[in-house]
């Protein structure tokens, strides 16, 4: 049976396995700050409840930014919750003060069409404001240090994070989604000074690199095995969708085609 550990280092009693895997996700999150009430920002917050990272935050005190691009659920995350909505998508600032195409699939949308997951299909694009999160942090006046950080951007997490100075907001735990075809955003974080501790879902779990936090064997044995041991056969399968997508497409677009009614 694995013990948990809180931010401080401290043990903490197990959880129970009769939760479902995204329950235990967010018990683990709230286990890490011991009860404390913190700020959160939410980049990519989709639904105000449905798989969301901070809403079980929010519902405990915590103060938070959630940011959305997709207007309609932005206007639900303001009508819903009581953190500041930002309608707006974060990428790096060379890209900040435009208006980029967005491409909505539900829960997959994304601004960068070539990396949203394969299978991915686009109900429509949209145009959408761009800003760093540096700017929207400064703008919603968030404290330093932040305490946690939620990115679900769909493929676009380096650009994000390009736009966030990691030395003057300092969040003491990260959860980053990636699906790890490749290292180049676990990189990035430890370039950027945090160090991976554990991974739930499709989240890596990121904090400073002199965070006292350690995890157990089982957490350094899932990332040996996500980010290291399986990351060969999965750049393979990658690139064998990669090949096999434009036909997907093409067999998609004559079934829409054939389906069409006539005039």
């Amino acid at each position: 049976m694995q013990v948990k550990m809180t931010s401080s280092g401290e043990s903490s009693a197990p959880l129970s396995g009769d939760a479902s895997d995204e329950e235990r996700a967010l018990e683990l999150v709230r286990e890490f700050f011991g009860g404390e009430r913190g700020f959160f920002v939410d980049v990519g917050a989709n639904h105000p409840f449905s798989g969301s990272q901070s809403w079980h935050l929010e519902q405990l005190g915590w103060r938070g930014i959630l940011v959305e691009p997709q207007p309609q659920l932005a206007e639900q995350l303001r009508q819903t919750r009581k953190a500041k909505v930002f309608a707006a998508a974060c990428s790096s600032p060379e890209n900040a003060g435009r208006r980029l195409p967005f491409y909505v699939a539900g829960p997959l949308s994304a601004l960068d069409r070539g990396r949203m997951a394969p299978g991915s299909s686009v109900d429509t694009v949209i145009d959408v404001p761009v800003m760093t999160l540096d700017e929207l942090l400064r703008e919603a006046g968030a404290p330093q240090p932040l305490s946690f950080l939620s990115l679900d951007v769909e493929g676009h997490e380096i650009e994000a994070l390009r736009g966030f100075d990691f030395a003057r907001w300092q969040p003491r735990l990260i959860l980053i989604e990636d699906h790890v075809g490749d290292l180049t955003r676990h990189r990035f974080m430890r370039g950027s000074g945090y160090r991976l501790v554990r991974r739930t879902g499709y989240n890596g779990w990121y904090v400073p690199a002199d965070s006292p936090v350690h995890f157990g064997f089982a957490d350094q044995m899932e990332i040996l095995r996500k980010y290291y041991l399986g990351l060969p056969f999965r750049i393979m399968r990658n690139f064998s969708r990669r090949l096999r997508q434009p036909f997907k497409d093409r067999r998609r677009a004559r079934r829409q085609e054939v389906a069409r009614p006539t005039p």
